[in-house]
């Protein structure tokens, strides 16, 4: 490999590797801060909609929520990871389009 080429390939952070994570907050910090503001906000608001589907579904209190959602979690972890990976991707990809409006 090229020499100018091997600073690419240093370790799992470059810009082609890491994880859907790692990559997601390294956007999320280093973009314009609103921009960070508003993805944080949206990721609550989705989550505030799923947890208010889910009581009115299941007609429960919050307290059983919780513990019904950490029982799936941890009986469906692997589901959980992969679901993790593409809502990372998804946030990410929101924001490199609010950078570009």
């Amino acid at each position: 490999m090229e020499k100018k080429y091997e600073v690419l390939f240093e370790d799992e952070n470059d810009i082609f590797g890491g994880t859907p994570k790692s990559k997601f907050w390294d956007m999320l910090t280093t973009t314009h801060e609103d921009i960070g503001k508003e993805i944080i906000d949206e990721i609550f608001a989705k989550y505030a909609a799923m947890e208010a589907i889910l009581k009115n579904v299941k007609n429960i209190d919050a307290e059983d929520l919780n513990q019904d959602l950490e029982n799936y979690c941890l009986e469906n972890s692997t589901e959980i990871e992969n679901s993790k990976k593409n809502l990372y991707m998804e946030f990410s990809i929101d924001i490199i389009n609010k950078l570009h409006q």
